[in-house]
């Protein structure tokens, strides 16, 4: 898997989409995206993880000195 991939896969997780739908998108077999996910804490589904990052974000620009 390319850097590429790997940052496409993420934002393609924001949207909310599932493992299937990146792993079409990147050229990647589902078990590969699926196993990317699980290891970069973006397991589940695609609309849970989408909603989990966004609130990480948030919560790392709200904190002091960030």
């Amino acid at each position: 898997m390319t850097k590429e991939q790997a940052e496409r896969i993420k934002e393609l997780r924001m949207q909310g989409k599932g493992y299937k739908a990146a792993a079409s998108a990147v050229g990647l077999s589902r078990d590969i995206v699926r196993n990317y996910c699980r290891a970069n804490g973006m397991e589940g589904y695609g609309e849970a993880v989408k909603l989990n990052l966004q609130r990480e974000m948030a919560e790392d620009i709200a904190k002091p000195g960030a």
